[in-house]
C-alpha cells in the first residue's frame, strides 16, 4: 500500500468518526432549532455548536476496501469517537479519536496486517454567523490538532493541524446544503528517519433532506487536492440515513464509493449519537 493509499484509508475513517451539516439529523429544515445536530455520519462538519452547558457524544464503526489490482486493502475502525462540550453560546470544545484500526493487505503472494490505536485530536468550533440569530445562513470555523499518541503504524510523528470553514444554507423548508473548505496537514517519517509534513486542501458538499417520522437522508461529494503533498487528488461520493429515535438520541447508516483511483473503492459505516443533559 502506498503512502497515498494509507492516507486515503485513515482520512476516510473521518467519515464515520470526527474529524455534518444537514446530513445527520435535520439541521436543514424549516428554520427551527434542531433537536440534535451531529457531525456524523458524513464528511461535512456542521456549522452549529452544541448548546452551552451540554455534552454530546458521537460514536461509530466503519469498514472500507481499496483494491488496485495488485493489493487489496481492508480496514475496520471502531469506536470512532467525537466528544463535544458546549462552552459558550457560539463555541464548543472537541475531543476526537478515530478509534482502534485493523488493517489487512492482501497480495497474490501473501498478506500482512497491522492494528493499533489512531492519534487523538483536540479542537474547537466557533460559530461566526447563525441563522438562529437572524442570519441568512450558518457559518463556522473549525480547527483540530492531531496529537502523536497513537500506535506506530497509525500515528503521526508530530502534531498535525487542520482547519475548516463550515457553511450551511436552507434551500427549501426540508432541504439544505452544507459545505466545508479547509486544509489538513499530515506528517510521516521517511526511511532515513527524517520527518516531513505535507498538506492537502479538502472540500465537501452535502445535500440533506428532512423525511417523515424523524428520518433524514443525505447525499455528498467530498475529496481533497494536493497542496504541498504531491499525491493525486481523491474524490468520493456517499449517502446515508439518520433516525432520531428520541429527542437527543440518533442512529445513522452511511455508505459510499470512490470516484477515482486515489480514493478507496467503497466504504460503509454506522453510528450512535446522544446529548446530555436531556
Amino acid at each position: 500500500m502506498t503512502r497515498s493509499q494509507a492516507g486515503a484509508v485513515l482520512l476516510s475513517f473521518a467519515l464515520f468518526a470526527p474529524p455534518a451539516a444537514l446530513s445527520q439529523s435535520l439541521e436543514a429544515g424549516a428554520g427551527t432549532a434542531p433537536e440534535l445536530v451531529t457531525d456524523r455520519p458524513d464528511q461535512t462538519e456542521s456549522a452549529v455548536v452544541v448548546p452551552d452547558g451540554t455534552f454530546q457524544a458521537e460514536f461509530g464503526a466503519a469498514f472500507l476496501r481499496d483494491d488496485d489490482g495488485l493489493v487489496r486493502v481492508d480496514a475496520f475502525e471502531a469506536p470512532g469517537t467525537l466528544l463535544r462540550f458546549g462552552l459558550l453560546r457560539n463555541l464548543e470544545l472537541r475531543l476526537a479519536w478515530a478509534g482502534w484500526i485493523e488493517l489487512e493487505n492482501r497480495r497474490e503472494v501473501g498478506r500482512d496486517s497491522a492494528s493499533g490505536a489512531a492519534d487523538p485530536e483536540i479542537g474547537a468550533k466557533l460559530v461566526l454567523v447563525s441563522a438562529a440569530d437572524g442570519g441568512a445562513f450558518d457559518l463556522a470555523l473549525l480547527g483540530h490538532l492531531a496529537l502523536p499518541a497513537g500506535e506506530d503504524d497509525f500515528n503521526s510523528p508530530r502534531a498535525d493541524p487542520s482547519l475548516r470553514v463550515n457553511g450551511a444554507h436552507d434551500l427549501a423548508p426540508a432541504v439544505g446544503l452544507g459545505w466545508n473548505v479547509g486544509y489538513e496537514a499530515a506528517s510521516f517519517e521517511d526511511a532515513r528517519g527524517e520527518v516531513h509534513t505535507l498538506g492537502r486542501v479538502i472540500y465537501t458538499v452535502a445535500a440533506g433532506f428532512d423525511l417523515a417520522d424523524h428520518w433524514g437522508c443525505f447525499v455528498e461529494l467530498f475529496g481533497d487536492f494536493p497542496a504541498s503533498d504531491p499525491e493525486p487528488a481523491a474524490h468520493s461520493l456517499d449517502a446515508g440515513l439518520t433516525w432520531l429515535v428520541a429527542p437527543r438520541v440518533q442512529l445513522d447508516l452511511a455508505a459510499g464509493v470512490g470516484l477515482n483511483d486515489a480514493a478507496p473503492d467503497w466504504f460503509v459505516g454506522a453510528g450512535l449519537s446522544f446529548r446530555v443533559p436531556r
